[in-house]
């Protein structure tokens, strides 16, 4: 398993502390729009903040996305997937207790439809290679992949990380335990045939920079294939607070169709959304990006790839 120390913030962005009721004391830093760089600062509050955890409506591009992320470098161990994990679920328990019980006691209804598998979304999107898992956790999710791929992740923490790269590793791939950007940064060019990003974007604290940088590892012609929470489905609506896709502070960005594919383009990608993918019933949404060609070139063709055309 390869560890990274994670880099500073970006731009050298200095933290400060919050002090969260569930949390305790929390370093973090402040986050412009994700998607269009805007400062929203003096923006009112959405009505879904919670705690410390600002969201924050970009009136410039639509965006949602909370407006203070934690330090990367406390994720290591202090704000952990699997500590998180416990805070968040106390918060929907306590939110509505006889709700939350009866999810919990009927999880098999999730699978009495059929749901979306990854595995099979690379065989019918992607040619065979290496393919890396962003946010891979313990890589158990990159099991059943087909003949001819060889599975890779980067995983923040530490824990999981070695469990990754142990199942990978009988297969020709490893882990990286690192913030996904840096880890990114660790690899050469045209390195992936794709990559997964599977409930893995929302948390990502600079999602545009780790498209632009999955990007440049994919070979021509790769594709990246997205699952997110969709901030604009109908649920969301109904069940306001509490509704499953808010979980504070992981998940950092709200995406709706709209914003997930301004963001795509912007970083050089062409978006596919399958007719099934963005149903506004689902409380997820899934897109396939694919790059179609060198990353330069599509920011050359529309000055910066705000032209909607999926250059």
């Amino acid at each position: 398993m390869s560890d990274i120390v994670p880099l500073t913030q970006p731009d050298q962005a200095k933290t400060f502390e919050v002090n969260s009721a569930n949390l305790g004391p929390v370093q973090v830093v402040h986050r412009d729009c994700p998607l269009c760089g805007r400062d929203n600062t003096d923006e009112p509050d959405n009505l879904y903040s919670y705690d410390v955890w600002t969201l924050k409506d970009c009136p410039s591009c639509t965006m949602t996305y909370i407006d203070r992320g934690p330090d990367y470098t406390k994720l290591f161990k202090e704000l952990s997937w699997e500590h998180t994990t416990a805070v968040e679920e106390k918060r929907r328990a306590d939110l509505r207790p006889l709700g939350y019980k009866a999810s919990k006691l009927t999880r098999l209804r999730m699978h009495l439809l059929p749901r979306k598998q990854m595995p099979l979304m690379l065989e019918a999107w992607s040619n065979p290679g290496n393919v890396v898992d962003l946010g891979c956790g313990d890589g158990g999710q990159m099991d059943k992949l087909g003949p001819g791929f060889v599975p890779f992740g980067i995983e923040v923490s530490t824990a999981l990380a070695k469990a990754a790269d142990a199942r990978f590793s009988v297969h020709g791939g490893a882990c990286i335990n690192a913030p996904t950007l840096d880890g990114l940064k660790a690899v050469g060019d045209e390195f992936f045939a794709a990559a997964t990003l599977r409930s893995y974007l929302e948390h990502e604290m600079n999602p545009l920079a780790v498209l632009n940088e999955l990007c440049r590892v994919l070979q021509p012609g790769g594709v990246a294939i997205v699952k997110v929470p969709n901030y604009g489905s109908w649920n969301r609506m109904v069940m306001g607070p509490k509704w499953c896709g808010f979980r504070y502070p992981d998940h950092l960005n709200y995406f709706t169709p709209t914003t997930l594919k301004k963001m795509a383009q912007k970083a050089g990608y062409a978006v596919h959304f399958g007719l099934t993918y963005t149903l506004p019933t689902s409380d997820n949404m899934y897109a396939v990006l694919k790059k179609e060609r060198g990353k330069g070139a599509a920011r050359g063709s529309c000055g910066g790839g705000g032209c909607g055309g999926g250059c």
